[in-house]
């Protein structure tokens, strides 16, 4: 006896928007006979993208990788080099010494820890990954990585577009749609001028594959490519989550109204099931999950002073944006150039706003002209879900303050939030492109109307000098606005002829490969002259002036220098990282915070300054505190100042680079007999806090208990002149009982040392809890000292030193992965089983 089956409910269709057209009446009318004198029809022309068949996504592919080969061909023979020099000089500035680091440090000590070249010393391991796709650099190599870099940016842009196009044919959108929305994508404003800083060119093909996650797991109830983007989210930026999470709401109430399977129901099965992948994916992303996200609580703008939160969160809710950023807004939804190129971006213009800084919403001058058109298309209920959303997406840009809420008031930020725009733009003008082609049927009206408001919002007087945009940019625009119009136009036609399918895609080409060779090609980049160039850029004579160093002195020590080495605009201080020496200054976003704190407590650093705790320049121009930190050796292309001059000897000159000594060096770790309260030299002018850190070590008021033995040191016991008789007086004093290293490494140091009395011994390493500190076999407490420097309480006689610095949180978070790789395994076995039992049932 056969089972009678139930019925399976109809799963959610991905095909274009509902529509208000009524169903073709299918019923036969009779057949009149024809005479044999009546006319032959001719057959329609045959539509080459729908004899594509599997063919499909290699046209895809092809002309994603044609305008990339032809827009990038100088990089990709090595003419050029993907760094630039100009505003977008952190790819010389901070990518390269970094990739340099990273390369180097797995190359000689595995996973990366501690590195001394990242200012006084930092944790190298969090965001080592914030582009998962730098593995690749790192594989390459310190010598090798430079040239890695155009290749790493154009497989992300081909893999953005292409990922995008199959997004699309799962919303079951025609192969010419798809293709076309797959090249927009691809060559949008936030992926080539973002891949020009690198990160945003992963976070465009992270968010194509989060859309293509989310669509196979609702209409397909497949859930691990959904999985796989949210890994990624997971090692690359903890805080994505939550951006990403108020993009994918938006879009899953999209989705669930557009495919007429909206229930609150549905909607909370779906989050739930999203929700548990993302627990599932944090599980996985243990180790890199868990050091990224005590970087960005522990650093200056997490848990230091220096955040921009609570100016942005008491901004006035709805205040309109300035009418000059609102028109580099507008503006730049017809070009990422129209306002100018790098650093000629708005040229003469006041505005907080630079050429990667602000937004980035250029998608195609056919999302502008198609968007609208998906709305005539849509029933009532649809179309109201489609206005609410875009709405919700367009208001923070006239309102910031929801702007500044949408990035948790940590910044006046664009980046993503541009590119989302960008996104339903996209989506609705690819949508909108279907149906047109597929009904043959446009609103001439609405077109009509579009292309007005498009002229009129591109020749609004936004600016001072109305001579801002570029003309010739501005001129392309314009004829192609009109252009793509009259295409449409015709497109809509009942018989229009399919060759205009191809015209419209081949002008989508042509803007793309002008557009985008402007925004790549005109740009101040580095040259191949510059990798091996000795007056200016990584490979000058400083290579050599630390070749001769290192050969003259193996112990451990620092190097200062009062020139920068990178050849772009601004001044680098990261050369440590890529000449690889021991230095003081460090650029980051996220800073090692007692390195901040303590720059701050000196004097160098303003604390009222965001944008400082990201510049932590050093101790160059502060001598004392070089001998107090390690400093040797100071190297200048020119002339020092008169205190350096008078506490240096000069060694020898190499090509341009003089070579400086310190006289009143300071080893690793050295003693004092007096301590000061720190809120008392906090209230010094720098100048006493330099010389009164010769006599004293500065403690916490709440650890004065923790240093008996020491005595305070009385303000009134200092004199009021400074002589270099008293600063070789007092260095040689803290020399009396110093820390002898035996060994010295990156993540481990080791030294003996033999007191006189109980004294405070101060190592020059900022304090990480990282760092574990044991003295005569005993681990023993650190102390801060100077507010972010390293300090430990040793009593009279002689001691064995150990130092050793471990990820915190490494351990447990493999232990994550371990529990998220036996959940996966149970989830994928549930899987199996459950489509096996469905299978059997169906039989």
């Amino acid at each position: 006896m056969s089972q009678k089956k139930k019925p399976v409910p109809a799963k959610p269709t991905s095909k274009a928007p509902e529509t208000t057209e009524k169903p073709v009446n299918t019923k036969e009318k009779p057949v009149t006979p024809t005479p044999n004198t009546a006319k032959v029809s001719v057959a329609p022309a045959k539509d080459f993208f729908d004899t594509l068949g599997n063919k499909g996504p290699l046209l895809a592919l092809g002309l994603i990788i044609f305008i990339g080969l032809f827009v990038f061909r100088d990089f990709l023979i090595f003419d050029k080099f993907y760094f630039f020099k100009d505003i977008g000089d952190d790819t010389l500035n901070y990518n390269y010494p970094y990739a340099h680091n990273v390369a180097e440090y797995i190359g000689n000590h595995g996973l990366p820890k501690w590195s001394f070249n990242l200012g006084m010393g930092q944790n190298l391991f969090p965001f080592v990954l914030r582009d998962p796709f730098d593995i690749f650099l790192y594989i390459a190599g310190k010598n090798h990585f430079a040239y890695a870099v155009i290749y790493k940016e154009i497989f992300k842009i081909i893999l953005g577009g292409f990922t995008f196009y199959y997004y699309l044919r799962t919303l079951k959108l025609s192969e010419y749609s798809s293709i076309t929305g797959g090249i927009l994508f691809a060559y949008s404003g936030f992926m080539i001028v973002g891949s020009s800083w690198y990160l945003f060119s992963f976070e465009a093909f992270n968010i194509a594959f989060l859309l293509l996650g989310f669509e196979l797991l609702f209409t397909k109830q497949k859930w691990f490519p959904l999985l796989c983007a949210l890994f990624l989210v997971c090692i690359s930026q903890p805080f994505n989550l939550f951006i990403y999470s108020i993009f994918l709401i938006s879009y899953v109430f999209l989705r669930h109204f557009q495919a007429g399977v909206f229930s609150w129901k549905n909607i909370g099965i779906i989050f739930l099931k999203m929700a548990g992948l993302g627990i599932l994916a944090v599980l996985l992303s243990g180790p890199f999950m868990l050091e990224n996200v005590v970087q960005l609580v522990e650093s200056p703008r997490g848990s230091g002073n220096s955040g921009y939160a609570n100016i942005f969160l008491h901004a006035p809710m709805f205040a309109m944006l300035e009418t000059i950023d609102m028109g580099i807004n507008v503006m730049r939804f017809f070009s990422s150039d129209i306002l100018g190129n790098g650093s000629d971006f708005i040229k003469g213009v006041l505005s907080n706003s630079n050429y990667l800084e602000a937004a980035l919403f250029y998608c195609g001058i056919p999302s502008l002209v198609l968007m609208p058109q998906i709305f005539p298309f849509l029933k009532l209920r649809i179309r109201i879900a489609f206005i609410i959303i875009i709405g919700l997406w367009i208001f923070p840009i006239i309102f910031p303050y929801f702007r500044y809420a949408f990035w948790m008031f940590t910044g006046n930020y664009y980046r993503d939030f541009s590119f989302m725009v960008s996104f339903f733009m996209m989506f609705y003008a690819v949508h909108a492109l279907d149906l047109i082609v597929e009904k043959r049927k446009i609103n001439l009206i609405i077109l009509l109307i579009t292309v007005v408001i498009l002229f009129v919002i591109l020749n609004y007087p936004y600016f001072p000098n109305n001579e801002v945009t570029i003309i010739p940019i501005y001129f392309f625009v314009s004829v192609m606005i009109l252009f793509y119009a009259g295409l449409l136009f015709f497109m809509g036609r009942k018989n229009s002829p399919v060759y205009l399918k191809y015209i419209f895609m081949l002008a989508v080409v042509v803007e793309l490969t002008y557009l985008t060779n402007i925004t790549v090609n005109d740009r101040d980049v580095l040259l191949a002259s510059d990798l091996t160039s000795k007056t200016k850029g990584y490979n000058d004579y400083t290579v050599d002036a630390l070749k001769y160093i290192s050969q003259q002195d193996h112990s451990f020590y620092r190097v200062d220098k009062v020139y920068g080495s990178s050849p772009a605009t601004h001044y680098s201080i990261n050369d440590g990282m890529a000449q690889g020496y021991r230095g003081t200054s460090s650029y980051n976003s996220f800073n090692e915070l007692t390195y901040i704190l303590y720059l701050q407590l000196v004097g160098i650093s303003n604390k009222d300054n965001e944008l400082q705790s990201r510049f932590g320049v050093g101790f160059a121009y502060r001598p004392i505190l070089e001998s107090e930190n390690q400093v040797r050796y100071l190297l200048s292309k020119g002339p020092i100042s008169y205190l350096s001059r008078t506490s240096c000897d000069s060694l020898t000159t190499i090509g341009d680079v003089r070579i400086y000594r310190n006289k009143f060096y300071l080893p690793f770790g050295y003693t004092y007999s007096h301590f000061i309260p720190e809120s008392v030299y906090a209230k010094l002018s720098n100048d006493q806090k330099d010389f009164v850190s010769l006599r004293t070590c500065v403690v916490p008021d709440g650890d004065v208990n923790k240093v008996a033995g020491l005595k305070e040191f009385q303000l009134k016991d200092t004199v009021a002149v400074f002589s270099f008789a008293l600063y070789k007086e007092y260095t040689d004093s803290l020399k009396k009982d110093t820390l002898v290293l035996t060994h010295f490494g990156e993540t481990l140091m080791q030294g003996k040392i033999d007191l006189s009395e109980d004294k405070m011994m101060y190592l020059s390493v900022t304090y990480d809890k990282g760092w574990t500190l044991i003295v005569d076999g005993q681990p023993r407490d650190k102390l801060v000292l100077s507010a972010g420097m390293t300090g430990i309480m040793l009593t009279k006689g002689p001691h064995t030193i150990d130092m050793r610095y471990e990820l915190r949180f490494f351990k447990y978070g493999v232990y994550l992965t371990i529990t998220g790789l036996l959940i996966l395994a149970g989830l994928w076995y549930y899987t199996r089983k459950k489509e096996d039992t469905n299978q059997e049932t169906a039989v």
